[in-house]
């Protein structure tokens, strides 16, 4: 289980990086998602930073909380919310690189 909480930190941390590569080359409008749109146009990138840092945060916490819990009742259901959270993290990161390219 570690192996995926760092593969799902590292995913996230892609994409954060990316993020913050892409707003910084072509400024916020080019964010996909609208909630962060929003946060950038509201309280500038330092804010959105912390805010996703802090996401990241809370969704290891708890996804390893809850793998803990239920890995050896319902090993499928963890692997699927590993999976998803990093294929979250890629997906993000590869959309944020093709613009930044």
């Amino acid at each position: 289980m570690a192996l995926a909480v760092l593969t799902l930190t590292i995913a996230q941390l892609f994409d954060l990086g990316t993020f913050i590569q892409m707003v910084g080359r072509h400024g916020s409008a080019v964010e996909a998602n609208p909630i962060v749109h929003l946060l950038l146009i509201d309280f500038g990138l330092p804010f959105v930073v912390v805010a996703k840092v802090v996401v990241l945060s809370l969704v290891v916490a708890v996804v390893g909380v809850l793998a803990s819990r239920a890995a050896l009742e319902h090993p499928r259901l963890t692997a699927a919310v590993f999976a998803i959270a990093i294929a979250a993290g890629l997906i993000g990161g590869w959309s944020n690189a093709r613009v930044i390219l």
